[in-house]
């Protein structure tokens, strides 16, 4: 029996293809979610909680609560339910973005000649995208982190938790892109110079 020689790009491809499936169905779900008033969920630290932070019931001497507890609001007002949705629905629409660059540039490089001009620029967008997109992403998720944490207390107290591993991720993602970019560059930049020698 002979096995087919795989072709990486259209693997690739068919796997982006397949994620960015699953992150419209995550996207859907998440506007269902807004649109039909569902439970809204917040992230709370216990040190914001007086009766919570700190809080030894239950646990053996010299434990206490901390890091974040999560506040169900079964039924959130309008402003609730927009600041949920904007504490992950930026991310997805950045990653969803992001994929879908992916995608037209791996069929794009599939179809014509992967070291091109064209090939460096869509790399460059998709770092552009990735870095760029994906930090105001998180800016405006801190930002509504604030927002619901401050209407779920009942003192209006507004505090998040920060995700910095995120962060990294998205610097490695833009920059990663960003280096594809440039190697692609070069190797257009060689040929076209051995081109001229030949």
């Amino acid at each position: 029996m002979r096995l087919r020689k795989p072709d990486w790009l259209a693997e690739l491809q068919g796997v982006v293809a397949l994620a960015l499936l699953v992150l419209v169905g995550t996207i859907a779900f998440h506007l269902v979610g807004l649109l039909r008033g569902g439970p809204v969920v917040a992230r709370v630290p216990a040190e914001a909680l007086p009766d919570v932070g700190g809080a030894t019931a239950g646990l053996r001497s010299g434990a206490v609560l901390g890091g974040d507890v999560e506040v169900r609001v079964a039924d959130p007002t309008p402003g609730e339910l927009v600041a949920y949705q904007l504490t992950g629905l930026p991310a997805l629409l950045v990653g969803g973005a992001v994929l879908a660059l992916l995608w037209f540039a791996l069929r794009r490089a599939r179809r014509e000649d992967p070291f091109s001009a064209a090939t460096v620029r869509r790399l460059r967008s998709i770092g552009w995208v990735g870095l760029g997109g994906g930090l105001l992403a998180q800016v405006a998720q801190v930002v509504a982190s604030f927002e619901l944490t401050a209407r779920v207390t009942a003192d209006g107290v507004a505090t998040t938790t920060v995700d910095l591993t995120r962060t990294g991720l998205l610097l490695l993602l833009g920059f990663g892109f960003f280096a594809t970019a440039e190697i692609v560059r070069r190797g257009v930049a060689m040929r076209a110079e051995l081109e001229t020698v030949i």
